[in-house]
């Protein structure tokens, strides 16, 4: 492949809801460029970018996928992202490899959850945004209303840059509306104006003389380029699917108007500074970058069947060959470049040397991760993290035989690595093995590709909640412990005064208040393990105690009998026993849970809420959103993914975070305390 400057490189990123049209229209890139001989097809299933089987099968994209193709003497990177907002942790890694992003829209169904969930994360980082409209070849398509709409939703910046000569299965062209051909409807020429008039919105001198009524038309032309960039022009598009309608307009709008890599003039740093006091922190700064120093970002990590582990990664500036030693930046460690290769889809094809503007892969470079910044050792700040949404619904999993059990671990390591919106852990008090990701769609398809490609198959249900154990009340008891079948025997007896106990740091305090010599002072160690191993293992559920003080101030010993182990099971037994007299009761974990809905579902998630046992500490709007705050259990939210989308036909989000423990009620504690048992005495059979 020849090198490209970074002026000649054009880095764009596929966004929208599913079923826009995005993955089409990277088929249609790629055909017009010269890359394929014909045009693949989603619902044919001979797509060039959706090749997985579970996407070929369910006609959507599940992956991040890169392509790239030459036109015009100008090199395109392609990456097309899923379309639902299950997957999204793969439109956060695309959109920092891009400089542009084109918002799909479909002409006939109009905005949707995933199109304003683009355009806020394409905004956020900064890049150059155009919506394409979709589908424009279709019976009953609304165009001036489409148009409205996305000047309502997202400003009057939106301003159509072509538009179709007709609408519906007559499509045959589209016409520019900056220079409308003779012939063109009042509704193309009617954007002209307001198409000029964002334009010389990024230059004041030019707008100046626009307002005092100086013919600027021969002059905007130049100035689109930076009215895209600065934002005061977002260019609508039209496509039409048959015939290929609107692809070599936007293929030229893409080379003649959005930013090329080498628009990329600073990056920002995480930075450690240190305020009066001395202590640190970190800051994000932006540093003008060196065209001669090589910097890089992994924005995607891959598990090849033959390479090993993969990190594909976006050049900034500078140059590396394969096998050039480099420097993590964000661990401060150093390594050496294998082979390097460029995506197409499935294929990957080596190369000897990257430079600023292109996105490749490395192999078997396992020290390196999803958003760590490599460089040749002279830039020593590493980029800003990729930030990636905390993944919140939970599945329990269970392997569902040896063979299973004895790989499962390596394997979700492995999905852990690719997806950074998936994690798991081994819950140390349920014991449970439980997966995280961003839906039960999510976790679903990871569950399934797991059993389709390694083999690994697994049970799921919904994790058991990880409850607490404490008291309300002081109270004061003792417990002897004593034991005689022939030959040495052991004894014990132990007085105990338990408190509800709220330290800043221990969840459990063991007082030492013995007095005398009634109990060897050797056997204080036995009896605080033996209330810490209580602490552990709970009374009523299973579930860890805390917020307990023990404080052991006298007992009785025996010369032969009295023993280490006597003394810890009469620890036990009497922390049980003073346990269950001090007013015990659960602790559930509780989350602080923020939702952002359309204002209209407002009453839909109140009522919801406060049916959960959720408590609203606060309602405000940002932007057109609404947005809902509650304390509510997390109990009640297992499913709230779920039962989101069902209220707000999909167009909710919510995040949620730890809180802290509060008291179950007596009701709901006691049907806990009821299942417990059951399962308990259902093992014991």
């Amino acid at each position: 492949m020849a090198k490209q400057k970074p002026e000649d490189i054009r880095n764009v990123v596929f966004l929208g809801h599913g079923g826009s049209g995005k993955t089409t229209v990277v088929d249609e890139f790629l055909h017009a460029a010269g890359a394929n001989s014909r045009i693949g097809s989603v619902k044919d299933g001979t797509s060039l970018v959706d090749t997985a089987d579970d996407e070929v099968e369910g006609k959507a994209s599940i992956d991040l996928h890169l392509l790239h193709c030459t036109y015009q003497g100008k090199l395109f990177h392609l990456l097309d992202t899923p379309g639902r907002t299950d997957f999204i942790g793969q439109t956060v890694a695309a959109l920092r490899a891009a400089e542009s992003a084109l918002i799909h829209v479909d002409g006939y169904t109009g905005i949707q959850v995933n199109t304003r969930k683009a355009w806020k994360m394409a905004r956020e980082e900064g890049k150059a945004v155009a919506f394409v409209v979709t589908k424009v070849d279709m019976e009953n398509v609304d165009l001036p209303k489409l148009i409205k709409a996305l000047q309502e939703t997202f400003g009057k910046c939106c301003v159509p840059f072509n538009l179709p000569d007709v609408t519906g299965a007559g499509l045959a062209k589209v016409l520019s509306v900056l220079n409308p051909p003779e012939g063109a409807s009042d509704f193309v020429k009617g954007y002209r104006e307001p198409l000029i008039e964002s334009i010389v919105e990024s230059n004041e001198e030019l707008m100046m003389r626009y307002l005092e009524g100086a013919d600027v038309s021969a002059e905007v032309v130049s100035h689109i380029g930076t009215a895209i960039q600065a934002g005061s022009l977002v260019p609508v598009l039209c496509y039409g699917q048959k015939g290929s309608v609107g692809v070599k307009e936007l293929l030229d709008a893409l080379v003649g108007f959005f930013p090329s890599a080498a628009s990329i003039r600073s990056l920002p740093v995480v930075r450690k500074v240190e305020n009066e006091a001395g202590e640190s922190s970190t800051e994000i700064a932006p540093v003008d970058i060196d065209s001669n120093t090589f910097v890089a970002q992994v924005v995607k990590t891959v598990i090849d069947e033959h390479k090993g582990r993969m990190a594909i990664m976006r050049v900034f500036s500078g140059s590396i060959v394969a096998g050039a030693t480099y420097t993590n930046a964000s661990r401060g460690r150093g390594g050496k470049f294998g082979k390097l290769f460029k995506f197409f889809g499935t294929k990957q094809e080596e190369v000897d040397s990257v430079s600023a503007g292109d996105i490749f892969a490395a192999a078997k470079i396992e020290e390196l991760s999803t958003g760590e910044t490599v460089t040749d050792g002279t830039w020593k700040e590493p980029v800003r993290p990729l930030r990636f949404p905390m993944a919140m619904v939970a599945l329990a999993i269970k392997p569902k035989s040896r063979a299973d059990e004895s790989r499962i671990s390596q394997v979700l390591q492995r999905y852990m690595a690719e997806d950074p919106t998936f994690r798991f852990e081994m819950d140390s008090q349920t014991k449970e093995m439980v997966v995280y990701g961003m839906s039960e769609l999510h976790l679903n398809i990871l569950l399934q590709r797991m059993a389709r490609r390694q083999n690994v198959h697994v049970d799921t249900k919904l994790p058991r909640i990880s409850y607490r154990e404490t008291i309300t009340r002081s109270v004061s008891d003792f417990y002897r412990h004593k034991k005689q079948s022939g030959g040495s025997g052991e004894f014990a007896e132990v007085h105990f005064r338990m408190n509800p106990y709220r330290g800043k740091e221990d969840l459990f305090n063991f007082v030492d208040a013995l007095r005398g010599d009634n109990v060897r002072r050797q056997f204080v160690p036995s009896v605080e393990k033996g209330c810490r191993s209580m602490c552990e293992t709970g009374v009523l559920t299973g579930s860890p105690v805390i917020w307990v003080e023990v404080e052991f101030f006298d007992g009785k010993d025996h010369p032969v009998d009295g023993k280490d182990m006597a003394f810890q099971k009469a620890a036990r037994e009497c922390f049980k026993k003073c346990f269950l007299q001090a007013g015990p009761t659960l602790l559930e974990p509780t989350v602080n849970l923020e939702v952002s809905i359309p204002p209209e579902f407002a009453g839909d998630i109140s009522q919801y809420l406060n049916s959960h046992r959720g408590r609203i500490q606060g309602m405000d709007h940002q932007g057109e959103e609404q947005i809902v705050r509650a304390l509510i259990p997390l109990a009640e939210v297992q499913t709230f993914s779920s039962d989101l989308r069902a209220m707000t036909q999909g167009q909710g989000n919510y995040s949620m975070e730890f809180a802290s423990y509060d008291q179950v009620p007596s009701q709901v504690q006691q049907q806990i305390i009821d299942k417990y048992a059951k399962e308990a005495h259902g093992e014991e059979e």
